[in-house]
């Protein structure tokens, strides 16, 4: 993508953003309480945040409002521990369970311990104050981040029976896609949820549009905006129907902050850019830096609010990472690196956009929709492994490289070659792509970086290196909260742990982000 078209894209990204959220926000009202807004970058590498910056900065002269927060004096800014109960690598129910109930918990658990006890959340202990809750997200409302919030279950992915107690916790506001766990075509038990919901007085929207219309109306809410996920940012500004389909991040988050907002005893509101995860899991370079662009401008939505709402808490933070997401040195001198990563701003679509027009057609188009899509040349050799990820059963899977072909077509797009025949590595390159490389297909352990600011931030003794669990002390602490779950060891746990089959795995690995 030239550097004109990029403009393009990103002024109609900056339209499809900006206009309904000046519309949006010249029709709240001041808040009525204090609250705390906790954005969550799922699955958020350093790396992807460092692409994010690095591109937009230098394309479009963007400015960061994640990078500015970590440059702000009055930020308080901390290394997190995100292991889990069972492993060093967490999966997000019991990394969000952790924050919103101060235990640990074993992986792919929500809210409940090993032996089955349940862990009161902080939606929980909110509803019981009068205060507000909400949720928004990316992902489907019933995946494992919000859920932990407010369900209670050993299998994350449970999701119709997580929809009910969705219901049942009654939030003030609920955002996200995953319609086919509301609607009684696709729900197993043919349960019409959004039926329940009305009958609960709640206002069920399904299209930005109608989000928008109802922007003021007093009613709890439920939107659900997808079959499943939301699409892509990069999807949804470059396909109209998806943009016009699907509210953006900042749009969903002003309408929850709108209702949110009026109750005097305060509310919590969780935001989620749980696709970013998702573009990690599938080795998508330029799906999860336009994903982390999409929170960073609704970062910069949830601080104009914060400046005319003063008594607000923030914390932006992230549950793990993903993937091993690396911006390698590259060339001579890694001289070459900066072009590398520039040349995923070519990507008009997201791995999974191209997956479904792939599917079912034959070698060439394959080719043709990789290359179209990408605006990358690829050898038939190229296009033959990516059919093959696409239509063969493996026999093994070597390296924790789960999910084909988007694995195939990252390292396609990682592409390099030199000629180093000489004493020195010669310029140009025979070959060069990009440098976005990766580890895996799967979540990583390192440390995550937790950034809270504003209202009553330097007196809830935040520690320069927290656990996980400690971000549902200082919540608590901030509603003068106070309440302890129960706790296991990890000792403890090891007896309840099971092993699943090589099927249930795969199922639960794909689920996870299709």
């Amino acid at each position: 993508m030239k550097r004109r078209d990029f403009l393009k894209f990103s002024a109609a990204a900056g339209i499809f953003m900006a206009t309904s959220n000046e519309l949006l926000a010249k029709r709240m009202e001041p808040a009525k309480g204090h609250g705390i807004i906790f954005i969550v970058g799922d699955g958020m590498p350093l790396g992807v945040m460092k692409g994010m910056k690095t591109i937009f900065e230098k394309e479009i002269n963007y400015q960061s409002s994640i990078y500015s927060l970590l440059t702000d004096p009055r930020s308080i800014i901390s290394l997190q521990n995100t292991s889990s109960l069972s492993s060093v690598v967490t999966d997000s129910a019991p990394a969000s369970a952790a924050w919103g109930t101060g235990s640990k918990t074993v992986n792919r658990s929500l809210s409940v311990l090993p032996d089955g006890r349940n862990l009161k959340t902080i939606f929980e202990l909110a509803k019981e104050n009068g205060i507000s809750c909400g949720v928004v997200t990316t992902t489907r409302l019933t995946h494992a981040t919000p859920a932990a919030w407010y369900s209670h279950d050993s299998n994350r992915d449970n999701e119709d029976k997580i929809a009910e107690d969705l219901l049942n916790l009654k939030l003030e506001v609920a955002l996200g896609g995953g319609d086919k766990h509301f609607n009684p075509s696709t729900r197993k038990d043919k349960v019409d949820l959004y039926s329940k919901f009305v009958e609960n007085s709640y206002d069920v929207v399904k299209t930005k549009k109608e989000l928008i219309d109802l922007f003021n109306s007093p009613k709890p809410l439920l939107g659900v905006f997808n079959k499943s996920h939301l699409s892509y940012y990069v999807d949804r500004v470059n396909d109209k129907n998806l943009g016009e389909q699907q509210p953006d991040l900042s749009d969903m988050t002003l309408a929850a902050l709108n209702r949110l907002s009026k109750n005097p005893k305060g509310f919590i509101l969780q935001i989620e850019a749980g696709r970013i995860d998702h573009a990690s899991h599938a080795n998508d370079a330029w799906g999860a830096i336009m994903d982390c662009y999409e929170l960073d401008k609704t970062v910069a939505t949830v601080l104009e609010y914060i400046k005319k709402n003063p008594r607000t808490l923030l914390v932006v933070t992230s549950d793990h990472g993903n993937s091993g997401w690396g911006i390698n040195g590259t060339g001579p001198e890694y001289n070459d690196s900066t072009e590398g990563l520039f040349f995923y701003k070519n990507n008009k679509a997201s791995f999974e956009y191209m997956i479904k027009l792939m599917k079912n057609k034959d070698l060439k188009t394959v080719k043709d929709i990789f290359e179209e899509y990408t605006n990358t040349k690829i050898t038939d050799a190229e296009a033959e492994a990516i059919y093959s990820g696409l239509n063969n059963k493996r026999e093994f899977v070597i390296n924790d490289l789960w999910y084909e072909p988007e694995s195939t077509m990252g390292r396609i797009l990682a592409s390099s070659r030199y000629n180093a025949k000489g004493e020195k590595l010669s310029k140009p390159a025979i070959l060069r792509r990009g440098n976005v490389n990766w580890t895996s297909t799967n979540h990583t352990a390192e440390d995550q970086i937790v950034i809270t600011f504003g209202h009553f931030s330097h007196q809830l003794d935040i520690r320069n290196y927290v656990d996980n669990t400690d971000l549902f002390k200082y919540m608590t602490k901030f509603f003068k909260i106070n309440y302890k779950n129960p706790q296991m060891t990890a000792e403890e746990a090891r007896s309840f742990l099971k092993s699943v089959s090589m099927k249930e795995w795969q199922e639960h690995l794909r689920l996870h982000i299709s």
